[in-house]
């Protein structure tokens, strides 16, 4: 059950994480790390934001023109 409930955790503090990079741009993982951390090691923390960050800059650095690669 824990395993359940750690996976949703982990995933509502990227969505919000997301949200915010999403507004402003920046910030995926300097909160997500920090929230992250309350429940993992910070080597587990850190792992687990490499794939997102280098997805969410790659869609960011692509800029409009990307939507029509979707």
């Amino acid at each position: 059950m824990a395993r359940v409930t750690d996976g949703i955790a982990i995933g509502l503090i990227f969505t919000l994480a997301g949200l915010v990079k999403g507004v402003v741009g920046l910030g995926l993982p300097t909160i997500a790390m920090g929230l992250l951390g309350l429940w993992l090691p910070p080597l587990q923390a850190a792992s687990l934001l490499l794939v997102p960050s280098i997805v969410t800059n790659i869609v960011q650095m692509a800029g409009p023109g990307l939507a029509g690669l979707l």
